[in-house]
């Protein structure tokens, strides 16, 4: 029997709503806090190093002028803020990023390393000036030693391969990191290293850094709790080996955000934006 034409709209209506509904209930743009702890025997007895790892903002504005972004970060009253490429976006103006830096530049040392998205913008100097105005130390194939709670410790960081098609012809990422981290192997203190993409492990795993901080995948953009850890990864393509959260290679731990951008046009599904949290906990225990 044929359907009424009004009864026909109805069922449109009803079947748009229903579908709008779900589409909703499943996209995810409330940010969550993600907790990690691991130990080491490299820090002194007794002390800790909380991390706080940002990846992938793409100038995302949470709240009024970025304050429930930056209220988040000001409650965990981290040590060390570690902003892990894609912070600015080639296509979005820098706002959030310069908001985000406003509301943050005073509570922790803050160290970054580029990503695509930055290099995509063809602005990267322009990008470098801006961060560097809100006194955020800038890794580009380099490391530097740094005390934190009477702990000195080594933070390192790599430039995205795209420095090669946007900035300098000659290049090499493989080439660059073994001149400038060959030397690790020798010095014993506890070793981060951030690098905008995680599936370039192999390259990193040559180097003896303790943790690895990393983002690029947003989480695989699709998840399904216990199930799948992402649907599709760039550079990776479907079911990314590495979609996010916490790897361990040997005695290595490589920690991957999901990310904190919102994109209306790539929803976040059973994915929510991601604020990383990391203690690094002292290992050691005296004798009685």
């Amino acid at each position: 029997m044929e359907i009424p034409h009004v009864k026909k709209k109805i069922l449109v209506f009803l079947l748009i709503s229903v579908s709008a509904s779900v589409f909703f209930i499943l996209s995810c743009t409330s940010i969550s806090v993600k907790n990690y702890e691991i130990d080491t025997p490299l820090l002194a007895e007794n002390t800790s190093i909380k991390i706080i790892l940002i990846a992938d903002l793409h100038s995302t504005i949470y709240g009024r002028e970025q304050t429930t972004l930056i209220e988040k970060i000001r409650e965990e009253n981290p040590d060390l803020i570690v902003m892990a490429g894609d912070i600015l976006d080639d296509d979005v103006l820098h706002l959030g990023t310069e908001l985000l830096l406003e509301g943050i530049k005073d509570i922790a040392p803050i160290f970054y390393v580029t990503g695509n998205h930055e290099y995509w913008s063809r602005d990267i100097q322009g990008i470098r000036e801006l961060l560097l105005s809100y006194q955020v130390n800038i890794l580009s194939d380099n490391y530097v030693r740094i005390n934190i709670n009477g702990n000195e410790i080594i933070i390192a960081g790599t430039e995205d391969p795209h420095k090669r098609s946007y900035e300098d012809p000659s290049y090499d990422q493989e080439l660059a990191m073994e001149n400038a981290f060959r030397e690790l192997d020798d010095i014993e203190l506890f070793k981060i290293f951030a690098a905008h993409r995680p599936e370039r492990i192999e390259a990193y795993k040559k180097y003896s850094f303790d943790l690895i901080l990393s983002g690029h995948t947003h989480g695989g953009q699709v998840r399904i709790p216990l199930i799948l850890n992402g649907l599709l990864a760039p550079n990776q393509g479907l079911f990314p080996k590495y979609g996010g959260g916490l790897y361990r290679h040997g005695e290595m731990v490589h920690i991957i955000s999901r990310g904190l951008s919102i994109n209306p046009l790539l929803p976040r599904i059973f994915n929510n934006p991601e604020l990383v949290i990391i203690i690094v906990k002292s290992s050691i225990i005296t004798g009685e």
